[in-house]
């Protein structure tokens, strides 16, 4: 979500807000699985090892070019409308860039982006753009939300997990990517906890790897619709019964990986990524040597040039990225478009973006 901002900067945090925070009917409604998801549910003999991303609309969808809301401005009060009605614009701005018709294509989500590089090493085909895969050795999908920090969507979620486990979809030896950013529910050991189950419906069913990783954020200081800055923040602390009294979100998260990692009963392996430091890094160098934007400005999106880096993160963290072995047309993907990477865009000429794309992108 952009702050492309015809209209005021304040009601885009509104609806950001709205967004983020949601109802609990109706969040996990907004982050439908993409095509290739259900694709795998329907046929799952047709792929050999995939890649399953869980979570909001930081991997969901990556928005290529600036969106104008204010079409919807007049219903920015009312949440359950602007859940659903920035969803949808955020997905039907991306609808007509598809197959193949911008060259960014690929990009419009962490798993298509990862997708293009699976396809340019030959381990699958997608003969329109990336919207099928009809099979494939190794394939990424979206799956959907997973229900932070609400208890009761997280149970229902963790059931979900539980059966395609169950079912025989995820997989021994499958990689699942979960992630939660945005309002984190400014409760800690809830936090903690709904990490225990999200991954425990994982690790108790199938020998699959799973990934969390810390979250990064450049939240702006102020309130959002009322709620402090510091409810979006993951290094913010907060009241915890750990000795210390205080905790963030992010510790929450690494405790809950640590137990998950030592559970006896565990059938799969869990891995901590330390995104949020590397995150950092990243925006310091693309600043310095391209004058990128890593993250939109509302702070919680990452940008295309982020997108880019996170699916470098995760693969790197699933052990994938030695099968990637023909990165040029990924390179030159990015190269030619770099001017296109931040949001809003930033200047960037395809010869000064290149080595820094080698060097930062390429897993």
């Amino acid at each position: 979500m952009l702050q492309s901002i015809r209209f005021l900067p304040r009601l885009v945090l509104l609806g950001l807000a709205a967004l983020l925070l949601g109802t609990a009917s109706g969040r996990a409604e907004e982050f439908p699985p993409d095509p290739v998801f259900t694709q795998i549910v329907a046929n799952r003999d047709a792929y050999g090892r995939v890649v399953f991303i869980f979570g909001d609309s930081v991997v969901m969808l990556c928005s290529l070019t600036e969106v104008d809301f204010s079409a919807i401005k007049e219903n920015a009060n009312d949440h359950a409308y602007m859940v659903s009605a920035m969803a949808e614009l955020m997905r039907d701005q991306e609808k007509p860039k598809g197959k193949g018709t911008d060259p960014l294509w690929p990009m419009h989500s962490l798993a298509s982006s990862m997708n293009f590089q699976f396809a340019a090493a030959g381990l699958l085909d997608t003969p329109d753009g990336g919207d099928t895969v009809p099979a494939a050795r190794l394939v990424a999908a979206y799956g959907g939300a997973l229900g932070q920090p609400f208890p009761k969507e997280v149970e229902a979620r963790a059931a979900k997990l539980t059966a395609l486990a169950k079912d025989g979809v995820i997989r021994d030896g499958d990689v699942v990517i979960l992630e939660d950013a945005g309002f984190h529910g400014q409760d800690p050991d809830a936090y903690e906890a709904n990490w225990l189950a999200l991954g425990r419906a994982v690790l108790e069913n199938v020998g699959a790897a799973v990934i969390l990783c810390d979250m990064f954020d450049a939240i702006p200081d102020g309130s959002i619709m009322g709620v402090p800055a510091e409810a979006f923040r993951f290094e913010a602390l907060f009241p915890s019964k750990v000795p210390e009294g205080k905790r963030s979100h992010n510790q929450a998260l690494r405790a809950a990986a640590a137990k998950l990692a030592a559970l006896p009963d565990s059938k799969g392996k869990v891995t901590l990524l330390d995104l949020r430091p590397r995150m950092d890094a990243f925006k310091a160098a693309l600043t310095a040597e391209l004058g990128g934007e890593a993250i939109m400005p509302e702070g919680i999106h990452p940008s295309p040039w982020g997108v880019a880096f996170m699916g470098r993160e995760y693969l790197r963290a699933a052990g994938l990225a030695p099968q990637l072995t023909n990165p040029a047309p990924y390179v030159d993907m990015l190269a030619v478009n770099a001017g296109r990477l931040s949001q809003p865009s930033r200047p960037a000429t395809a010869d000064k973006a290149r080595p820094f794309i080698e060097a930062w992108i390429v897993p």
